[in-house]
């Protein structure tokens, strides 16, 4: 499925949908990982992967690419993947960095045209950076208790888009952080599900722990759009398709309601993997519904539900044979005469 190549604005067909499946957070020898940028966009090609974001530290890339090279380690990498992206149709090499933050753990920049150092001290300085490269989005790694100190903010919101729900891969730490995306979504913040493998080996073939994109295409534009409108989903299996609509409305989207039945459409499947158990997840991390003992590689579950006042979001968690586990970016509710369209 070859890339596309458009500037115009990504409008989403959703009876048009692909699954595009990819790693949003690696390191390369630029930083603290193994091997070049150029091998990773290779192994990540023959491992069958849509999408790469190389994600090395930050404070690693001012420093320059070689000895003998006149180009820092940011500019070298920019160049590798440009030329990578101009020799493959079939894969999307993406660039970003990662960075600290004094209070609230480490995010990853992706997409943007230039990269600072240090530690981020005051997120109003991170945030007038971030609207000097509109084109970029960030992503909150391995988060801890600490994320739930950060501040909502409706203009920060508009520039971070996701937070990892899993971190790592067979030769780390496997970690799990749901609890935090719950939270963080109780608190008022849009925010997509995804699953970082953080490699700091050439080691794409040891795991299926991926991030899905959904869209109509591949490219940069669809891949970003995808990000920030929330069509994203954590998987541990490179086969499972996955979304839900609410009332037709898809995954990352927000709908206003006024207490009537909200209409779900659950769809999910893999080839490999079955399907043993499908549940429905709300503020607070509440359970709404469970569907248990499925055992089918394909299913579509439709399901009404009177929602609560105290419903904003809601999250599908799927259980898969094997342990392999998916999470969902949100749909958001907004509930008539209570939360003014100002909100949304």
């Amino acid at each position: 499925m070859g890339k596309k190549k458009s500037k115009d604005k990504i409008v989403f067909d959703q009876n048009k949908i692909k699954f595009y499946y990819g790693i949003p957070h690696c390191h390369s020898s630029y930083s603290t990982g193994r091997g070049t940028p150029s091998e990773l966009y290779e192994y990540a090609t023959k491992c069958g992967l849509d999408y790469l974001f190389i994600t090395d530290h930050n404070d690693f890339l001012n420093n320059k690419s070689s000895k003998d090279s006149s180009s820092t380690k940011w500019q070298s990498l920019n160049s590798i993947c440009n030329k990578f992206k101009k020799s493959h149709d079939d894969f999307l090499p993406m660039v970003g960095f990662e960075c600290r933050t004094e209070s609230f753990g480490d995010f990853n920049v992706i997409n943007s045209k230039n990269f600072f150092t240090g530690t981020i001290k005051d997120l109003r300085l991170l945030t007038l950076w971030m609207l000097n490269n509109p084109t970029a989005f960030i992503s909150i790694n391995h988060p801890h208790k600490n994320i739930m100190d950060i501040p909502y903010d409706p203009i920060f919101n508009n520039i971070i888009t996701s937070i990892e729900v899993c971190n790592g891969n067979p030769s780390a730490k496997i970690t799990y952080h749901d609890k935090y995306f719950f939270q963080l979504l109780d608190c008022g913040w849009k925010l997509s599900a995804i699953n970082g493998q953080d490699n700091h080996r050439i080691n794409f073939d040891q795991s299926d722990n991926l991030t899905v994109y959904i869209g109509n295409e591949l490219s940069h534009e669809a891949l970003t759009d995808a990000f920030r409108m929330h069509r994203t989903y954590s998987t541990e299996s490179r086969f499972l398709r996955l979304y839900f609509t609410i009332n037709n409305s898809f995954m990352g989207e927000s709908i206003v309601i006024s207490n009537k039945k909200l209409k779900f459409s659950i769809f999910a499947e893999d080839v490999k993997y079955r399907i043993k158990d499908i549940e429905i997840i709300t503020n607070g991390g509440k359970l709404i519904k469970s569907i248990n003992n499925i055992n089918l590689n394909s299913i579509k579950y439709l399901y009404e539900h009177i929602p609560s006042e105290n419903e904003s979001w809601y999250v599908i968690k799927v259980y898969q044979s094997d342990g392999k586990i998916a999470i969902t970016s949100p749909i958001f509710i907004y509930h008539y005469n209570i939360n003014t369209e100002e909100t949304l």
